[in-house]
């Protein structure tokens, strides 16, 4: 009997993180335990881009294998790329799935984003609350959390500085940082280091240095020119934190999103700081694994709390961090999403 197929077409290419985590990794990880085979496509305008999407295209079309499924990740544009998806999924309705992992339907045009929530046979979804909008449109939707590859980076002790980190986009969470998080760090009166990983701006980076300058006891390490596609370098960089920071504003879009960042943290065995929004209180457990904070001040008290607690006591939240890690692994996401096949 045939192995179950996946046709995948991503919205963009592995430069994105949705597309690595919830694609790439994933299907890599089903074919090479025999689970699956797949065809992995990516939007894009150079020859062997354009030559695999239309090799996919047709074969599905012209003779399509057996017990497969088409999924659609995200497609939210109006150009020829979703256009010929559209197309698609109207010719081969049948054992289709649209994935989302974030509120692209609060950031871009949604008709098309709702086209395929519709018409897609099931859906998957990366949050609670992503679920609970595209029950609106398709009754099948699975809660798909975005899972973290596996890596052997683990939290051992804190810095003799006191290092607080966080990752991202920077642009993208710029207010939230901004009123949420760096207005605690002023109030910090002993020595920190802030690790930001994923600012990409010039004008950032001097805004950045000059809204700590007149803070001598904080120290600012910014990394340029990451590769987000060297995951081992990425946890490397995780697992010096002493403390993750995931910051966000009660936004709709914020309420959405999959607590990424945290799992990273976590991952790690790196205590977090987190907003309590959306679905960082599905991961983030107050006292536990981290603290949940609703203002600056939160943010404040926490961030002394972990600096100052005894060795034995930060070993512990470290070990309850990483503890709790099966819940968002690629083998957990593999067996959600191969469930969520069988319409």
């Amino acid at each position: 009997m045939p192995l179950p197929h996946i046709y995948w077409f991503a919205y963009y290419n592995f430069d994105e993180p949705s597309v690595r985590y919830r694609a790439k990794y994933p299907l890599k990880d089903m074919a090479d335990k025999g689970l699956i085979t797949y065809d992995l496509v990516i939007p894009g305008y150079s020859p062997p881009i354009v030559y695999k999407f239309l090799k996919t295209y047709f074969a599905i079309i012209f003779s399509r294998k057996q017990q497969s499924v088409i999924v659609f990740e995200k497609i939210h544009t109006t150009r020829f790329y979703a256009s010929a998806l559209k197309l698609l999924l109207r010719l081969q309705p049948n054992n289709t799935l649209y994935d989302i992992d974030d509120a692209d339907y609060l950031k871009f045009p949604p008709r098309n984003i709702y086209y395929f929530m519709k018409n897609c046979a099931g859906c998957t979804a990366g949050s609670h609350e992503l679920v609970k909008s595209v029950q609106k449109m398709n009754a099948r939707v699975t809660l798909l959390t975005s899972p973290v590859i596996e890596h052997k980076f683990a939290k051992v002790r804190r810095n003799k500085l006191f290092t607080v980190g966080w990752v991202g986009y920077y642009n993208a969470h710029r207010e939230s940082l901004r009123q949420l998080f760096f207005p605690a760090l002023l109030q910090l009166n002993f020595p920190v280091k802030l690790i930001l990983l994923g600012v990409t701006k010039a004008e950032h980076h001097i805004e950045i240095s000059r809204y700590f300058s007149a803070n001598s006891n904080i120290t600012i390490e910014v990394p340029e020119a990451i590769d987000w596609q060297d995951e081992n370098a990425l946890y490397e960089s995780i697992v010096q934190f002493d403390v993750g920071v995931a910051p966000l504003l009660p936004t709709e879009i914020n309420k959405a999103k999959s607590a990424f960042k945290i799992k990273q943290y976590l991952s790690c065995g790196v205590p977090v700081l987190g907003s309590a929004t959306g679905e960082n209180n599905v991961f983030l457990h107050h006292g536990i694994n981290g603290y949940a904070c609703h203002n600056p001040e939160d943010y404040a008290q926490y961030l002394e709390t972990i600096a100052s607690m005894p060795d034995a006591e930060y070993t512990t939240m470290s070990a309850n961090a990483v503890s709790g890690k099966t819940s968002f692994s690629v083998r957990t996401y593999t067996e959600t999403f191969l469930s969520a096949l069988n319409f």
